[in-house]
């Protein structure tokens, strides 16, 4: 008798912690008539990214294979100047798949840069060998063995 009442016991306080932590972790509501006056967006705003004019040429000099500054200042400056923000390049497209792209941006060698489609389909119509303007929002830096990164790429034609 004494065991069950023991295990009781325990499932009631667990019980009770998790209604407690459902509460501490629950979005804060009111219960006022004011609040129902106001109306409220229940999906957070998109975040907005600045454009950037930088070239592939100019990224290349300064974070890419042909820079010369540390590995760190490199990661310093992609972080302020590159990652998260709009760009776009030309290239030719080096490999092909209906959600993402690699393009040959200098023509030297193989793919400069590498982005996914925001939709998912948008590659499937493209061709190997052709060239192709794409706007993108940058994510990640480029060297001499990796492409420059992105997402959220779009055609323009």
């Amino acid at each position: 008798m004494a065991g069950s009442r023991t295990i009781g016991i325990i499932l009631a306080v667990g019980l009770g912690g998790l209604v407690l932590k459902g509460m501490l972790d629950a979005p804060a509501t009111s219960t006022s008539s004011s609040a129902s006056q106001h109306s409220y967006s229940s999906a957070p705003a998109a975040p907005t990214y600045p454009d950037s004019s930088i070239s592939y040429a100019q990224a290349n000099a300064e974070v890419g294979c042909k820079s010369t500054y540390s590995d760190q200042k490199k990661d310093d400056i992609f972080n302020a100047k590159y990652k998260d923000h709009w760009m776009t390049w030309s290239g030719q497209v080096v490999l092909l798949e209906s959600d993402e792209v690699s393009l040959n941006v200098d023509h030297v060698g193989t793919q400069d840069l590498q982005v996914h489609f925001a939709d998912k389909q948008a590659g499937y119509n493209l061709s190997k060998g052709k060239e192709l303007k794409v706007r993108f929002l940058m994510k990640s830096g480029g060297g001499c063995f990796l492409p420059f990164g992105g997402r959220e790429a779009t055609v323009i034609r």
